[in-house]
């Protein structure tokens, strides 16, 4: 499940990532959504939720490729998200 809290501070975060803005460069396709239904068992639909307790996932959004331990990309629609290529991530967001 992807439960994403945004944290604003990369000491308290389980992951740094970086937003490619190119499905090319990307290790996961993310499609947003606002049910946290859709995003238990998928590790591309991320839903953001409002408390850190509520998260699988603390995700702290940093400036560089360099910087991040999982590259994304934003898609708009479900059917197109998921991982790109396998990572050490998959399954654990």
């Amino acid at each position: 499940m992807a439960l994403i809290y945004n944290v604003g501070w990369g000491g308290v975060a389980d992951i740094r990532v970086f937003d490619a803005g190119s499905q090319g460069l990307a290790d996961l396709l993310v499609w947003r959504c606002n049910d946290q239904g859709f995003a238990r068992g998928n590790d591309g639909a991320w839903c953001f939720v409002d408390s850190s307790g509520l998260a699988t996932t603390r995700a702290w959004f940093v400036d560089s490729r360099g910087q991040a331990d999982l590259v994304i990309c934003y898609v708009s629609s479900q059917g197109l998200c998921g991982w790109r290529r396998s990572h050490s991530l998959a399954g654990r967001l």
